[in-house]
């Protein structure tokens, strides 16, 4: 077997990347840590971690933030991200709407913001989304070098070889990946873009802003159109060997004698055709959802209870297979839709994830915030900037900031 050219400890220079960044993820989920802290966790020697500590304070992503006093000998020095070295623009595609947020270098949201499209033509979504970057870029009132690049989180696949792409994706969305939107958004901007499927952005989401930030293992569904998946697997996505892992929406199962795609039952799809309202189902914008479900309460909590069953066999199904924390449930549903369904859920079947040391829910619910999806999106051109070997771990047309050039 051949190894990756840029495969862990083939060389130096890889290692030290790699150390940058665990240092990076150490401060980002602790704000401020002195050198003994970082080597306690990291087991880095003291001069391998005097050099990490340097190179990223001379690339300006971190910062000494005081002293500790009261203890013996000289007070230890805390440092911290600094927030402004770095932006990333986060977009959130969905049948008619971009949802777009902006996060800076500690994960700090600065911008939200939502924009209605036409998907009637390729070229106005373009137009329309190139204009919005632009809008968010302004707003922000920084140099573009310091806006890293662009996340795009959108119902698609990662990878384009799989033969049922165009009835897997829907028709837009194969014609939007033959458009190339993410190949012309990174020739526009001069910027790097990061392309992701939705479920996985609302898993990172929750990896960075949710109940993730907890766990090292957990799967996260997401119910929105369809019914997706985002597995975390010691605190980053997994992806599987052809980078499609968490289509989950289509396993099949039983109704009425007919195999069907779970996610026909289990998503926004599906409580719109319970409802009777297959026709208003390109659009669920969350007033206009909420107000659908309110005005048929009944039929709604029919819908609970049915989808529900589908649910607690999809929960033993993750559980016995992957072993996660536990699993978290979020989506485009009303927040009180999601409660019910967690609990219809209840009792969970007995599967291997019932023991004693438990201290996770095994089903429970996420950020029920619109842009947590976006959110996801943004984080990933600032993870990917300062990842060891980015096209390795990420989907990236254009150049990703090198911030280390000169002194490697």
């Amino acid at each position: 077997m051949k190894l990756r050219d840029n495969g862990l400890g083939k060389n130096s220079m890889f290692t030290k990347r790699l150390n940058r960044q665990t240092v990076l993820d150490l401060l980002r989920r602790e704000p401020t840590q002195s050198r003994a802290d970082l080597a306690r966790v990291t087991q880095l020697s003291p001069q391998s971690l005097s050099n990490i500590i340097g190179d990223l304070e001379r690339a300006g992503l971190i910062e000494a933030a005081g002293k500790v006093y009261g203890g013996k000998g000289q007070p230890p020095t805390n440092y911290r991200i600094v927030p402004e070295s770095g932006f990333g623009i986060g977009l959130h595609l969905d049948r008619d709407v971009v949802r777009a947020s902006v996060l800076d270098f500690a994960f700090r949201a600065k911008a939200n913001r939502s924009l209605e499209v036409d998907t009637s033509s390729l070229p106005k979504v373009h137009r329309a989304i190139d204009a919005l970057v632009e809008t968010l870029i302004d707003d922000l009132g920084v140099s573009r070098e310091h806006v890293w690049g662009i996340g795009i989180a959108s119902p698609r696949l990662r990878d384009a070889h799989d033969l049922d792409t165009d009835r897997l994706e829907g028709s837009f969305w194969s014609e939007l990946r033959a458009y190339e939107l993410d190949r012309r958004l990174a020739e526009d901007k001069q910027m790097a873009v990061v392309v992701e499927n939705d479920a996985n952005a609302g898993a990172l989401a929750e990896l960075t802003f949710g109940k993730g930030r907890s766990v090292r293992d957990f799967c996260y569904l997401f119910l929105g159109h369809g019914l997706g998946a985002g597995f975390v697997h010691d605190g980053a996505l997994f992806r599987g060997g052809w980078t499609n892992a968490g289509e989950v929406g289509r396993i099949l199962v039983d109704r009425d004698g007919k195999d069907v795609f779970i996610e026909s039952i289990l998503s926004v799809d599906g409580l719109m055709d319970w409802l009777s309202a297959g026709s208003l189902r390109q659009r669920h914008e969350a007033k206009a959802l909420s107000l659908l479900v309110e005005t048929d309460i009944q039929a709604t909590h029919a819908w609970i209870a049915d989808a529900a069953t589908r649910l607690r066999w999809l929960i033993a199904m993750l559980e016995n297979t992957l072993d996660p924390h536990t699993i978290i449930l979020g989506g485009d549903l009303p927040e009180w839709v999601i409660d019910g369904l967690i609990e219809r859920a209840e009792p969970l079947p007995h599967t291997i994830a019932v023991r004693a040391d438990r201290t996770e829910k095994r089903l429970q619910k996420g950020l029920m915030d619109r842009d947590m999806i976006a959110l996801g999106a943004a984080a990933m051109p600032l993870l990917a900037t300062v990842e060891a070997a980015p096209a390795e771990r990420w989907s990236v047309t254009g150049v990703v900031p090198d911030l280390f050039r000169g002194f490697e």
